[in-house]
C-alpha cells in the first residue's frame, strides 16, 4: 500500500525531476559562482604582474573573504532562482499538479536548495581554490587548510578579564555554522514563496526592518534593566574591575559567554524549525 504523505519510490522519481529543474534553473549561475575561486585568483595576479612585473599570490585571508562573499550571494539569491517560479500562475499550478505528495515536495525543496546547493558550492569552490595552491607555490594555505587548522593565535594572548577563551575558541569552528547555512537558505526561500516580485530584495528588507525593530525594542529594556550596575561599574577604579567582579555583577552575561557554542546551536536549531514550519505552512497554501 503507497502512502499519501511519503513512498520512497514516488519521491526519489520526483526528486530526480525537481534536482534537473534546479540545474536548468540555476545552474550556469552556480558555475560562475563556483569557478570565481579561479578568476579571483587570475584576476589578482594579472594585476600585479601588469603593475610591477611580478606575479603576486592571493593571500588566505583575502581569499576566504571572496568566499564568505560568494557563498553569501549564493545562499541568498539562489532559492528565487531554484523555487520562486511557484508565485506564478501558470509554474504554481504546474506544480501542484505533479503526482508526488506536499511533504514530498517540502522534503526535496529544503534538501535541494538549503543543503544540496550549499554543500556543492562549498566542494567546488574550495576544490578549485586548493588546485590553484598546488599549482602556485605563491598562493599559501588553501581554504581546507585555513579553515580547519587551530583556532587565531590573538586569543591565547587576549587578557582573561576581556574574553572567556575557551568560549570564544569554540564558536570559531566551522562546524558551529552548518546551521546558519541552512537558516539563511531557509529564510530566503521562505521569502521566494510569499514574495510575488523582486523576492531577493524584499526578504532582505524585511529582515533589516524586523532587525531594527527588535533593537528599537530590546535597548531602551536592557538599558533600564542594566543601568545600576553600569552606574556602579563606572564608579568602581580599575583595579576591582575583575573577572570575579564581572561575574557577580553579571550573572545572566558571564553564563552565555561561557556557553556560547552551546546556546547558538540551541537557538538556530529552534529558528531553523520554526521557519520550517512557516515554509510548510506556506506550501499548503499555495493555490491557484
Amino acid at each position: 500500500m503507497r502512502s499519501n504523505v511519503f513512498n520512497m519510490n514516488r519521491f526519489r522519481r520526483y526528486f530526480s525531476s525537481d534536482f534537473r529543474s534546479a540545474v536548468s534553473n540555476y545552474g550556469i549561475t552556480f558555475l560562475v559562482f563556483s569557478t570565481l575561486a579561479v578568476t579571483a585568483y587570475l584576476l589578482h595576479g594579472l594585476f600585479f604582474l601588469t603593475a610591477t612585473g611580478e606575479w603576486h599570490g592571493m593571500s588566505s585571508w583575502f581569499r576566504i573573504v571572496l568566499f564568505v562573499i560568494f557563498g553569501l550571494t549564493v545562499l541568498i539569491g539562489s532559492p528565487a532562482k531554484l523555487y520562486g517560479h511557484l508565485t506564478d500562475r501558470k509554474e504554481g499550478s504546474a506544480f501542484l499538479l505533479v503526482p508526488a505528495s506536499r511533504f514530498e515536495k517540502f522534503v526535496s525543496m529544503v534538501l535541494i536548495s538549503c543543503i544540496i546547493t550549499p554543500f556543492l558550492f562549498g566542494v567546488v569552490y574550495m576544490t578549485l581554490d586548493s588546485f590553484v595552491c598546488f599549482i602556485d607555490p605563491a598562493c599559501g594555505d588553501s581554504l581546507f587548510k585555513s579553515f580547519f587548522k587551530n583556532s587565531p593565535s590573538f586569543i591565547d594572548t587576549t587578557p582573561d578579564i576581556l574574553i572567556y577563551k575557551e568560549s570564544i575558541r569554540s564558536i570559531l569552528t566551522p562546524w558551529l555554522y552548518f546551521d546558519d547555512i541552512i537558516q539563511i537558505s531557509l529564510l530566503f526561500l521562505l521569502g521566494a514563496l510569499i514574495f510575488k516580485k523582486s523576492k531577493t530584495g524584499k526578504t532582505l528588507g524585511s529582515l533589516i526592518l524586523i532587525s531594527i525593530s527588535l533593537n528599537l525594542l530590546l535597548t531602551p529594556i536592557m538599558s533600564l534593566t542594566m543601568f545600576d550596575k553600569f552606574k556602579m561599574m563606572a564608579e568602581m577604579s580599575d583595579a576591582d574591575i575583575t573577572l570575579g567582579t564581572m561575574e557577580q555583577m553579571f550573572p545572566f552575561f558571564s553564563w552565555v559567554l561561557r556557553n556560547l557554542a552551546i546556546l547558538d546551536t540551541i537557538s538556530d536549531t529552534l529558528m531553523n524549525g520554526l521557519l520550517m514550519f512557516f515554509l510548510w505552512l506556506r506550501l499548503k497554501k499555495i493555490k491557484h
